[in-house]
């Protein structure tokens, strides 16, 4: 009977930190996809100035007869 009754506290343990790791996957996946996000925006961030600072060295090249 003993036996069982420390499996069962075990197995009740086990049971727990699962639940805990599960949650904290979850949190860490929505994490993620914040950061994911962050960095979808920079790089469209990026992209735009790039193409802003091209145009300008265009409209530069253009206005100096290059």
């Amino acid at each position: 009977m003993e036996i069982t009754e420390k499996l069962n506290a075990q197995i009740e343990k086990l049971l727990q930190e699962y639940e805990l790791l599960k949650s904290k996957n979850q949190y860490l996946a929505i994490e993620l996809d914040k950061l994911k996000n962050k960095n979808d925006e920079l790089i469209r961030n990026n992209q735009d100035m790039l193409l802003k600072i091209d145009s300008t060295l265009t409209l530069t090249k253009a206005k100096n007869g290059e």
